[in-house]
């Protein structure tokens, strides 16, 4: 199996350095990230614990991670990766290169600077953060963070304030090359920071003994590295040296595209900043419910956004290009974008299937070792089950948001998002006090069930009236049931629908692009093939639960296994007998290479 892998992963790097579009080598390539991203947190929890000196090294990360999230991530690749795509088809490679080359001073001098001031004054601001319990409490620390840790904070905050640095530069490199239809390589760069925060503390702190200062020079090195293996692909495109000087960065400055670059990227940097916001609210909300409700949704956050990452990231990076390539031909711009997200959408949804029916034996196989107990699966489990039309809205959503950013229209997505937040903090404190009326409100809605399905309908109106009287009082007090925590999942898969609808909603209005026919009709015939793929599966995995001792891991394997093979084997039959045309797409794509793997062997 191990073999098949690495043959598998060789074959699909071959091939996506030799197409343009290599999707599913950045699919795979994702997943291996996420896998060592799991692998990253399980290191770190074996060598520190949950340790005061652990709870150290997170708050000292918050400050540098704030940086690059909020100027650098998400905001520039939205902003540059069109230009740059715009000036490439219109001006040529050479103006390219000029964009690029004061692009790279202009950014790489911003975040230099904030760095650098950060760093000077990190005892100031550490001193701050360190007496501020507004922060101890939604940083979520578990043991509160003293003034004696201050010189350990701060050597942590410094060493850790080059990341974002060498990250944004690493970022601008990124949006070039993807410009360029180099996608494989900028997938490669995530997995290889991921394979230094995986080897790095085993290295320093294992072998070195360094204390969790070998963590952040992990991250250094991590950052270092998903800069440099961009550079031989660099190199091929862009023969010039990047000199800084005060005069290179005036010459930058004077450059118009850099003035688009950000005036597109502020709003994706305040939606951004609110997303950040949205995290600080759900966690401050989670304070109030029981112990252990935060750790059961960050669980199930981290499953959810397994598919999320793996085909929403890999399909929306590969397709703004093209769609900014094509912003002028509204057919061809058109046609990208719904060929795109039908894929995505076929994609996504057998593995929401599988990820609600097997629910409870992912959980226990993914974390249940150690202190994760029964009572922390179900919880983990019920919050995924409530996030499942979050995997398939963020999806979309990543694809809808490239496409306004492809039409340098970044202003009305932020209005998309700003009320997806306020939509997600409202229903967020609803929701948690609804459900924590769990065992409350489920016998009447059993009561209600029952009186319907037997046809008597004696007292049923009077018991209506009552409960939805009731619900006014739930939703505004909080009860005692665990199940409270399902709200924050509920009220992002909520925020997540408001979202596409909106976006998809004035993306028509801006350019027609999609339809009842080509759009609404095939969503739906996918929705209905993974209904009755979940159907089925829901029976297969009754049978194997019947049949076999789920308290052992062998068994919960084998039930995972072949559970997911029917659902699988019946998703494409449906996909057959409906008529879904993405499955001969797909059909091709593994004959292509299981072909190549064959030869391989």
């Amino acid at each position: 199996m191990i073999l098949g892998t690495y043959q598998l992963i060789l074959i699909l790097m071959a091939d996506g350095l030799k197409k343009r579009n290599s999707i599913y080598a950045m699919m795979v390539l994702l997943f291996i990230t996420k896998i060592l991203g799991f692998l990253k947190l399980r290191i770190i929890a074996q060598l520190f614990g949950a340790s005061h000196e652990l709870d150290i090294f997170w708050a000292a990360f918050t400050i540098p991670d704030a940086l690059f999230m909020i100027v650098i991530a998400g905001s520039l690749n939205a902003a540059i990766i069109p230009l740059f795509s715009s000036v490439f088809k219109s001006e040529g490679e050479k103006e390219l290169n000029k964009f690029f080359l004061n692009l790279m001073i202009a950014i790489s001098s911003l975040v230099m600077f904030i760095a650098l001031i950060l760093f000077v004054f990190a005892p100031q601001i550490s001193q701050f953060l360190i007496s501020s319990d507004l922060f101890q409490n939604i940083s979520n620390f578990n043991n509160r963070i003293t003034p004696n840790d201050m010189e350990l904070f701060v050597k942590l905050t410094r060493i850790m304030m080059i990341s974002p640095v060498l990250l944004g530069i690493s970022t601008i490199v990124t949006g070039y090359l993807q410009s360029r239809k180099q996608f494989f390589v900028t997938s490669l760069a995530p997995l290889i920071y991921n394979i230094a925060m995986v080897l790095g503390p085993i290295f320093f702190v294992s072998i070195l003994k360094m204390d969790v200062t070998g963590i952040a020079l992990s991250a250094l090195l991590g950052s270092f590295l998903h800069f440099t293996i961009q550079i031989p692909p660099l190199k091929k495109y862009f023969s010039e040296k990047i000199k800084f000087s005060i005069l290179g960065l005036v010459n930058a400055l004077k450059d118009t595209q850099i003035w688009r670059a950000l005036k597109l990227a502020l709003p994706k940097m305040f939606s951004t900043f609110g997303e950040q916001v949205n995290v600080i609210v759900n966690t401050m909300i989670s304070f109030s419910l029981k112990a252990g409700a935060l750790s059961a949704y960050k669980f199930a956050l981290s499953l959810y956004l397994f598919p999320v990452n793996i085909i929403g990231s890999a399909i929306a990076q590969s397709i703004l290009p093209e769609l900014s390539e094509s912003a002028d031909d509204p057919q061809e711009f058109k046609k990208i974008l719904n060929k795109s997200l039908q894929q995505a959408l076929f994609l996504v949804l057998p593995l929401v299937g599988i990820l609600l029916i097997l629910r409870l034996p992912i959980v226990r196989l993914v974390y249940g070792v150690g202190e994760f107990d029964w009572t922390a699966t179900l919880l983990t489990a019920w919050c995924l089950v409530l996030l499942s039309v979050a995997i398939i809205g963020q999806t979309l959503s990543q694809l809808l948001l490239r496409a306004f950013y492809a039409l340098k229209s970044t202003w009305l997505p932020f209005f998309a998002l700003g009320v997806g937040i306020l939509v997600n903090i409202t229903f967020a404190f609803l929701l948690t006090n609804f459900l924590s009326h769990y065992f409350d409100w489920r016998p009447i809605l059993q009561q209600i069930g029952s009186q319907i399905s037997s046809a008597n309908g004696n007292g049923l109106l009077e018991v209506l009236k009552s409960f939805l009287g009731d619900i006014v009082k739930w939703c505004t007090t909080r009860g005692e049931s665990d199940m409270a925590v399902g709200g924050l999942s509920l009220s992002l898969s909520i925020a997540a629908f408001v979202e596409v609808v909106i976006l998809m909603t004035m993306l028509n209005r801006k350019i027609k692009v999609f339809s009842f026919r080509e759009t609404i009709s095939p969503m739906i015939v996918k929705f209905i093939n993974v209904a009755l793929m979940s159907f089925g599966m829901y029976l297969v995995f009754r049978l194997f639960d019947f049949k076999l001792d789920t308290t052992r891991t062998v068994s919960i394997i084998i039930l995972t296994i072949a559970t997911s093979f029917y659902g699988v084997l019946s998703y494409w039959l449906g996909s057959k007998v409906l008529g879904i045309k993405e499955i001969d797409f797909y059909e091709d794509k593994v004959i292509y290479y299981w072909k190549k793997i064959f030869k391989k062997f």
